[in-house]
């Protein structure tokens, strides 16, 4: 039987990401794959194609899914996937700026590699996080990196990639009014702080280190409290992300829980892997069914 990958993918990316993508299909078609291309034309149809490619009858259904995007419109088909009847593992083919989940499965951005894993077939079960019922893979962010995402320049992400994410991060410096939110970890006592990331990866804005101890496969958060609130320890927090020495900081803890409720200015947005998700009050839980996560070869997490 010749195998058969569904690939959704955005056909407005930019030059040098469709030619990863194409390269991609090459190798693919080489090892002998069959391939149904499957272009997004606005936000929610990878959501949508997701459900419906998992819905279909097992004699139709591919034997694999794959995106090829940047996190967000990963997170939009795990969601379409957890929504789904039928289940199928998921491979994906890293184009955004960031890159976090490739960067936290090992996987380079390399069309052999993406290929090979594709090929390999290697799945392994993650579990998913949600924020009022929506998923996301790898963290849900409250206070200065929420505000950033909300109000980020897309035209200028076009231009600059991650610089725009710099930008806006230095516009809220001015603009943010660094209020307190309230978090509480499995029923425990609420904890005040000035931002906080419900983290399922490691990584932060691509190879950043925010939870040593996070893992995709691990049916739990680990919830990174930034406890000291204003512009001058903003400016800390982000010079020691950037130095990898963020765990390490003073005013800076992680607490280890399933089940997440936060709470702070009404209507505040919640992030969810670099796209509003919803906002205050929010409920944070693991999905009840993992994703079955394509690997790299000869990677386990």
């Amino acid at each position: 039987m010749i195998p058969r990958v569904a690939i959704i993918f955005n056909p407005i990316a930019g030059r040098r990401r469709r030619l990863v993508l194409e390269d991609v299909c090459d190798r693919l078609a080489a090892r002998g794959w069959a391939m149904d291309l499957k272009p997004t034309g606005a936000r929610g149809d990878a959501e949508r194609f997701a459900r419906d490619i998992a819905d279909l009858p097992p004699d139709a259904r591919p034997d694999l899914l794959a995106v090829a995007g940047g996190d967000g419109t990963i997170g939009e088909a795990i969601n379409g996937l957890i929504s789904a009847k039928g289940a199928l593992p998921l491979a994906i083919i890293p184009m955004g700026t960031a890159n976090v989940l490739a960067a936290e499965i090992g996987l380079t951005v390399h069309p052999d590699t993406i290929a090979a894993a594709i090929d390999a077939r290697q799945s392994q079960a993650i579990h998913i996080g949600r924020a009022n019922g929506r998923a996301f893979t790898l963290m849900a962010g409250v206070g200065v990196d929420a505000h950033v995402v909300a109000n980020l320049d897309t035209a200028l992400k076009r231009r600059i990639g991650k610089g725009a994410y710099v930008w806006g991060a230095f516009k809220q410096l001015f603009r943010f009014g660094f209020p307190t939110y309230r978090v509480t970890i499995d029923g425990a006592a609420p904890i005040a702080a000035a931002s906080i990331i419900v983290a399922k990866g490691r990584f932060y804005g691509g190879r950043h280190l925010v939870a040593p101890r996070a893992r995709l496969t691990a049916p739990s958060f680990q919830v990174c409290l930034f406890e000291r609130r204003g512009a001058f320890h903003m400016l800390r927090y982000a010079l020691a992300l950037g130095l990898g020495l963020l765990p390490k900081a003073a005013g800076y803890s992680i607490i280890e829980g399933r089940h997440v409720t936060i709470s702070g200015p009404e209507n505040d947005p919640v992030q969810g892997d670099g796209d509003v998700l919803g906002h205050l009050p929010v409920t944070i839980d693991i999905a009840p069914v993992p994703v079955h996560l394509v690997m790299p070869v000869g990677v386990r997490r």
